[in-house]
């Protein structure tokens, strides 16, 4: 019988360790946002990983990020190749170490960007959000929970794009109630502004885009 859940209640490391610890010979296959990535084990031992089109320990690291999608694990399945021959104990604290640094690496650019994005007029608070609304990064530690309209905005605001055949807007503004929201696509993350009620945004946006022009598409 195999074992089905999402990452956002166990996490690929703790699936990892767990199949290695009980000597498990599995395939455990993830899936998110429509693009699927495969771990192979081998009597504990990570063997092979794909995750389009990257394969092996490349693979492996870069499925290491992922903080949400479905998975599967079927035991008895052997993997199709061998690509990775480090212990899996290595392996791990690898990625675990590569996730650390780019992690360390995004907060200090975050940091420049948000000090010259505090120059404009009217802009109150900044943070980073993916499209599932998780703050990656803030410019002040009394941020509260992300508002569902904020994440559901940067996602409709691509697949609009998609659907006419166009790019996606760059630039995205919520009124919220108490305060105006500016929502920036970042590939595939948003930097979400609150900006002063009074604000008009002909004007802040060419400021704007004269702050982020080393970073957008």
């Amino acid at each position: 019988m195999a074992l089905v859940g999402n990452l956002k209640d166990i996490k690929l490391a703790n699936l990892v360790q767990l199949n290695c610890m009980e000597h498990n010979t599995a395939k455990l296959t993830i899936e998110n946002n429509g693009k699927y990535g495969f771990i192979y084990f081998e009597k504990g031992q990570v063997v092979h990983a794909e995750y389009d089109p990257f394969i092996g320990e490349d693979a492996f690291f870069r499925l290491l990020q992922l903080l949400s999608g479905n998975f599967k694990v079927e035991s008895g399945i052997r993997a199709p190749a061998k690509t990775i021959s480090t212990n899996w104990n290595n392996l791990l604290l690898e990625g675990l170490h590569r996730i650390d640094d780019e992690d360390q690496e995004a907060g200090r650019n975050y940091s420049r960007l948000f000090e010259r994005l505090y120059t404009i007029r009217g802009v109150k608070r900044i943070f980073v959000i993916d499209e599932e609304g998780r703050v990656l990064a803030r410019s002040a530690e009394d941020i509260p929970d992300v508002h569902p309209a904020l994440a559901l905005a940067h996602y409709e605001a691509g697949k609009i794009g998609e659907t006419i055949h166009l790019k996606a807007p760059q630039f995205v503004s919520l009124n919220l109630g108490k305060v105006n929201i500016i929502l920036i696509r970042q590939k595939e993350n948003a930097l979400v502004l609150e900006v002063e009620k009074k604000t008009r945004l002909d004007l802040i946006l060419p400021l704007l885009k004269k702050a982020l022009s080393p970073q957008l598409p």
